[in-house]
């Protein structure tokens, strides 16, 4: 019942989306229509756009990732193949509550037409070609983007390290130490984004990253959405850089203080980029280890010309060191990817540079 509602709420905006076009008109002409022997398509819409007639078969759904729309798009065609010969223009079309941007990829490519909650039209009609492109909506965005959030952002991170490897939920759960459920439906989402392959069923079912891109192309679009995080900054006297992350090293060492260093001087440690690196940004174990280790650099808080700049951490499972580098704890290079698109000046650059060279050669 409730999805019926949905669906009925998800016509009616694409009913009116359209009515909102030139000379644009539309309205239901059937629901739960039968169309060939077993097929039974959730509506049809007739429609008017710039003046050309047109009819639209539509599956609805709540939201849509890609492997949700591969299994419509098959649906679809099998409908068109059973329908009989028309003189309107016939057009395949999906509604859902929110389509991922994946997904909208995919159905753009495939000639499918579509329309979610946040305003977003495309009819690929040969006469009456429309795309009207929006935000999903907020609700719907904070679907698609739990997976880069909290604990399941530390699945997907180890996915990520390991995207050579064949990975059993177990194996995730323990190395991130989060529970056995929220590693699996992390694994679950990544599959549905189809950012995994997947081998065998049930307990036995392993995960492989797919591909690189597409799983940083996303992180990288939620990343530009967000607010960078706050940063403490300090002035620690008579250190360059090099030397300020060594004894960063030992004062964190002395305080038994977990710590990574990230953004510029970790990318420049992994993938050098710059002549010269000015400033360490780091996230240190919050706390008493992390005032102790502040007090052991001399430390002192600076609004300007700042060398040190811790990054908030919430966590002791915030802080995850990729590779021990001259004698420092830096961040894993996705991390250190991630906090340079949030950097200014030259963070950016670098993060092209950090991606190409660590991420995906």
């Amino acid at each position: 019942m409730k999805f019926e509602l949905e669906e009925r709420e998800l016509l009616d905006g694409l009913i009116a989306t359209i009515a909102g076009l030139p000379e644009g008109q539309a309205w239901i002409g059937g629901r739960e229509v039968a169309i060939g022997p077993r097929g039974r398509v959730d509506a049809i819409v007739e429609a008017l756009v710039a003046g050309r007639p047109l009819q639209l078969i539509v599956e609805a759904k709540r939201e849509a990732f890609p492997r949700d729309v591969r299994e419509t798009i098959w649906q679809l065609r099998n409908y068109l193949a059973h329908l009989p010969d028309s003189d309107r223009e016939i057009v395949p079309f999906f509604v859902a509550r929110a389509i991922s941007p994946g997904a909208r990829d995919i159905l753009r490519e495939e000639g499918i037409g579509f329309y979610d909650l946040g305003g977003t039209l495309y009819i690929p009609a040969k006469q009456a070609f429309v795309y009207i492109d929006r935000p999903a909506p907020r609700k719907s965005s904070k679907i698609f983007d739990s997976v880069f959030q909290g604990q399941k952002a530390r699945v997907v991170r180890a996915v990520f390290a390991r995207r050579d490897a064949w990975l059993s939920v177990k194996q995730i759960a323990e190395e991130t130490e989060v529970s056995p459920a929220t590693a699996s439906a992390t694994l679950s989402e990544m599959e549905r984004r189809e950012w995994v392959d997947v081998e065998g069923a049930g307990p036995s079912k392993l995960r492989r990253l797919r591909s690189p891109r597409l799983l940083l192309d996303a992180w990288a679009e939620y990343i530009a959405d967000q607010k960078p995080p706050k940063i403490e900054r300090y002035y620690v006297p008579g250190a360059d850089a090099d030397g300020l992350a060594q004894r960063l090293d030992q004062a964190c060492r002395h305080a038994d203080a977990a710590y990574a260093v990230t953004s510029d001087a970790a990318a420049q440690a992994y993938a050098p980029y710059l002549s010269s690196i000015s400033q360490v940004r780091c996230r240190i174990v919050p706390g008493p280890r992390q005032r102790d280790a502040l007090e052991t650099l001399q430390a002192r808080p600076v609004s300007e010309g700042w060398n040190l700049g811790v990054i908030e951490t919430r966590a002791r499972g915030d802080i995850t060191v990729g590779e021990r580098l001259g004698g420092v704890c830096l961040a894993e290079p996705l991390q250190v990817y991630l906090d340079l698109l949030q950097g200014t000046g030259r963070s950016k650059e670098m993060a092209a540079h950090l991606r190409a060279e660590r991420l995906e050669a």
